[in-house]
């Protein structure tokens, strides 16, 4: 059974107590090797060609081109292309693309969303209208994503507003998010860094590494239990 709680929140209903240990995992990059939404508008371009939707093909080659140009900014990008999904995506659509992800997961990192230890959270910048698909795959608890564009305002779930929101999730339950274990590839997730007891870098870039660095975070080894 699942519900939202709140935009760009999904959770599966589930007993959680202290003695479990909390994961919070980034999408793109960490979880999957892979830019899913780069990945989704490439799809969604496909599906419009193959059935002769050509004024939608259009408009996603025209918000494309509107940011290869710098003529827009990524977020704009972001609700123009979730604008034009939501009006002609099908559920059929959403659950083959999310299938086609299966060979970039990280297979560790899915070792421990399938522990049942373990409570995770898919916190991404991610549409939740796949993340959600991702999240019942997989068997993650929770997914925080960026929500529909119905919901008003509107707003990326990135940096400081993604580690708002995890932080309220964790309010809610009475869990203590300084005891919780992020893993990220990116310096994005500072914010959220500092809030949880430590940070492991998954394939993570050279400035992230540094940036995290010259932030004092506590980092731990993927290879290490907890």
């Amino acid at each position: 059974m699942y519900c939202c709680d709140a935009p760009g929140l999904w959770i599966t209903k589930v007993e959680t107590t202290l003695d479990k240990h909390i994961k919070i995992i980034d999408l793109d990059g960490t979880f999957v090797s892979v830019n899913t939404f780069h990945g989704w508008m490439k799809f969604l371009f496909i599906q419009t060609v193959k059935k002769f939707q050509f004024i939608s093909s259009l408009k996603i080659l025209v918000v494309i081109a509107l940011r290869y140009t710098k003529r827009i900014d990524h977020a704009t990008m972001k609700y123009k292309i979730l604008q034009i999904s939501e009006n002609i995506s099908t559920q059929k659509q959403i659950q083959s693309f999310v299938t086609q992800l299966n060979p970039y997961v990280h297979q560790k990192l899915l070792s421990i969303v399938q522990d049942s230890d373990t409570v995770t959270i898919l916190a991404t910048a991610a549409p939740l209208f796949y993340a959600k698909s991702i999240k019942k795959m997989y068997g993650f608890d929770f997914v925080f994503a960026t929500p529909s564009t119905t919901d008003i305002p509107w707003q990326e779930n990135i940096r400081t507003h993604k580690a708002k929101n995890i932080q309220t999730l964790f309010m809610q339950h009475h869990w203590k998010i300084e005891h919780a274990t992020l893993y990220t590839d990116h310096y994005d997730d500072m914010p959220l860094m500092k809030l949880v007891s430590s940070t492991c870098l998954i394939d993570a870039s050279k400035k992230t590494k540094q940036k995290v660095e010259d932030g004092q975070i506590k980092m731990v080894s993927l290879d290490e239990p907890y």
